[in-house]
């Protein structure tokens, strides 16, 4: 008797996004809390992956056949109550459901949180095909790239975000921000790592990027990595041409020095 009432419990807990109505557009399936379509969300989430393809295609060639489902929640409150119990403060996220990757997000449709979800998606997929985890800084900067292009699709020489200080490279690769952080440190982290794998990304040849992350996702410590695809010797190389990369105002901030 006790099991068969947990069994209607579970089952009454994830009808509602069951019972939902489903759409298909060209590269997702998108099942939604409202019953009407919502047409001019959907055309949104087609450009923003049009924004992101260019990028991501190279790791995960599948990207343009599989359809990745989306759960659209009709509020945030909604999106909170709902079956993937996010945090609070959360404003979408990317997930496992029954050995699939799916995207949940709540309206109205915010352009950069799909963008950055996304792009965890898919990257995060391309790891999983040898049960690797990608290093922090590597997977949130490369969001957070992806996201600024979706918004605005700048000139791929744009150098990102001007930092007015910088984290030391073999502290900012080692750390993984949490909650309990300062505030101020963890968005220099994130904007730091924006910066660095625009750096990877544009600063060099593009197509060595796939090369570097699949030595990463076979083991390979990132020294070694970028020694290998890129040819700097050790971390300070690649930190000193990041560096000079960087508009000066970074620079001078790490060295304790001002601009001039």
């Amino acid at each position: 008797m006790l099991l068969t009432l947990v069994l209607l419990a579970q089952s009454a807990w994830a009808a509602p996004e069951i019972s939902w109505n489903s759409d298909q557009t060209q590269h997702f399936i998108i099942r939604h809390e409202n019953m009407s379509s919502a047409l001019g969300d959907y055309n949104r989430i087609e450009r923003i992956y049009e924004a992101l393809h260019p990028e991501l295609w190279p790791l995960v060639p599948w990207m343009a056949q599989k359809k990745v489902p989306i759960y659209l929640y009709a509020s945030h409150e909604s999106f909170l109550k709902g079956r993937f119990s996010p945090p609070a403060w959360s404003g979408g996220l990317m997930t496992q459901l029954e050995g699939e990757k799916v995207l949940a997000i709540f309206e109205p449709v915010e352009t950069a949180v799909i963008a950055h979800e996304l792009t965890h998606l898919y990257f995060h997929a391309f790891f999983d095909e040898k049960s690797a985890r990608a290093p922090k800084w590597l997977d949130e900067g490369l969001a957070g790239m992806l996201q600024d292009a979706a918004l605005t699709r700048p000139d791929p020489r744009d150098k990102g975000p001007v930092l007015s200080t910088v984290i030391p490279m073999s502290t900012f690769m080692a750390w993984r921000p949490t909650q309990d952080d300062p505030g101020a440190a963890v968005t220099l982290w994130y904007r730091q790592a924006h910066s660095v794998v625009r750096f990877i990304k544009h600063g060099h040849i593009d197509g060595v990027f796939t090369a570097f992350c699949g030595k990463l996702r076979d083991g390979v410590d990132v020294e070694t990595a970028l020694r290998e695809v890129y040819g700097y010797r050790d971390l300070t190389a690649f930190e000193q041409a990041w560096l000079k990369w960087r508009p000066k105002k970074a620079v001078g901030a790490l060295l304790g020095q001002e601009d001039r």
